[in-house]
């Protein structure tokens, strides 16, 4: 068995719950493999669901969450090589997790976190690599998990031009503070948690006052973002969301009408969610500052920065 590094009786019997659950997690994957993916386009939600229930019996949360969401995966042209990409991810974390012993601190803090091993937030306090800085929040973004919301604020540091991710959690009766707006500064120490990316971190100390954001958080245009992004996934293949501010960027359509941010060299990255209307008007076809949340589909716009008008969340 992996060491958990959990200690005591409690420990040690949910490693061996998380254990079998993963090994019934690989069977599975491998059946669905063998069995053809075509099978998968009407396949109700049961099929991964079912996955789901029995990970979520064995004490692997974060990994029953994942595989829930291969249901939502879009049946769209190219979609069986997407579902087989995150077949392999999930496969990948399995061997990953059945070889803990032998990797680096920093990926098996990653993985066991993907799989849903909690770190008590006193632990972050007291032991979490601590970074001073004058944090921009990039923007935030609200979502429907079971029956919590949960919320995700994006920050760059100005000084170390670091990323970090606040994530926050309520329950269905409790109402959630205000979201710092897209652009405020936020000075503070925060303490991250351990992975071989490290991006969620805490509030550790406040240094001053939140502050209105001068502009934009630092960012680039479309190839040095991809460079960063690509150095992240590196570290941690299992990188599902990442944080992305483009500079002078404008709003265009292809053949088929799908919408993409263009920079001045004229890459492009295509945007995803509902329609921005907010953001169309906001633009007016002049180039702008956009960030958003890079996922495998695209980029989810959070807020754009106009010359003028400021910073608009959307």
């Amino acid at each position: 068995m992996s060491d958990l590094g959990t200690g005591g009786g409690t420990g040690e019997r949910r490693g061996r719950r998380v254990d079998d659950g993963l090994a019934e997690l690989d069977r599975w994957l491998r059946d669905q493999v063998a069995h053809g993916l075509a099978r998968a386009e009407r396949a109700p939600y049961r099929l991964w669901d079912d996955a789901a229930r029995r990970l979520v019996d064995a004490q692997a949360g974060a990994l029953a969450g994942q595989v829930r969401a291969l249901a939502g995966v879009p049946r769209e042209p190219g979609w069986p090589g997407r579902l087989l990409a995150e077949y392999a991810l999930l496969r990948l974390l399995v061997r990953a997790h059945r070889r803990a012993d032998a990797l680096p601190p920093g990926l098996r803090g990653t993985v066991r976190a993907r799989i849903g091993f909690p770190v008590a937030r006193d632990d972050v306090l007291r032991g979490g690599e601590r970074v001073r800085d004058r944090w921009r929040v990039v923007g935030a973004r609200d979502t429907a998990q079971d029956v919590l919301t949960a919320r995700r604020v994006w920050l760059r540091g100005e000084r170390t031009g670091r990323p970090a991710l606040l994530l926050s959690f309520t329950g269905p009766h409790d109402a959630p503070e205000p979201a710092p707006p897209a652009g405020a500064l936020l000075q503070a120490e925060l303490a991250f948690y351990p992975g071989a990316l490290p991006l969620r971190a805490l509030v550790a100390e406040r240094l001053g006052p939140d502050e209105p954001g001068p502009g934009p958080p630092p960012g680039g245009g479309v190839r040095e973002f991809l460079d960063e992004h690509a150095d992240a996934v590196a570290r941690d293949p299992w990188l599902d969301r990442y944080p992305a501010t483009l500079t002078g960027v404008r709003l265009a359509r292809d053949a088929a009408g799908g919408l993409f941010a263009v920079d001045e060299a004229g890459d492009a990255l295509p945007l995803r969610g509902p329609a921005p209307w907010t953001l169309l008007a906001v633009a007016g076809g002049e180039r702008v500052a956009l960030a958003g949340e890079w996922t495998p589909r695209g980029l989810r716009p959070l807020a754009v920065w106009h010359e003028t008008e400021g910073a608009v969340p959307l």
